[in-house]
């Protein structure tokens, strides 16, 4: 395949957008806890070996727990982020989009007045194609200043900002 095919063959940009949707400060505390007691019981069982004694099926017991509720607690941990595909619309869609802020808006990119219909646009997943539900998502006081940011700063990077290709790497 020719680069004039590569070119042609050229997707829509798609970005993955976390949304937290739990506490992760719990869970969190939880990882770091049970990461601090899993390795204390290995270095426990180190120092055993090390000595020469065999570890008991109390010890290889604990362990297995520990390394399952290790998991367990990192599993609840991921759980509090959801990820959501977007990707860039089409130039005409988003100049649309665009048109309806006001000037002051439009020279700083505030997409505030428009999230809402610019992510149910973008959302790669049909059942999420919902303007009026993402408006009354946005709306809820769950939804921080920074949380409504980080969604606007994704629609930015893939519809008006160049893709940065050095964090592509040298392929």
């Amino acid at each position: 395949m020719g680069v004039r095919d590569l070119i042609e063959a050229k997707q829509r940009r798609t970005a993955s957008q976390p949304i937290l949707v739990g506490n992760p400060s719990a869970a969190v505390a939880e990882v770091k806890q049970l990461s601090v007691d899993l390795l204390e019981h290995m270095r426990a069982m180190a120092a055993k070996k090390q000595a020469g004694k065999k570890p008991t099926k109390a010890d290889t017991d604990h362990e297995a727990k520990l390394k399952a509720d290790l998991e367990s607690a990192q599993k609840r941990h991921a759980s509090m982020t959801v990820e959501i595909e977007l990707q860039s619309l089409p130039d005409d869609e988003w100049e649309a989009a665009i048109a309806e802020l006001d000037g002051d808006a439009r020279e700083n990119y505030d997409l505030s007045s428009i999230l809402a219909v610019l992510l149910a646009a973008s959302c790669t997943d049909p059942e999420l194609q919902d303007a009026e539900w993402w408006a009354a998502q946005l709306a809820r006081p769950e939804w921080t200043d920074g949380d409504k940011s980080s969604v606007a700063a994704t629609l930015l990077n893939l519809n008006v900002f160049a893709p940065r290709f050095e964090a592509l790497g040298k392929g």
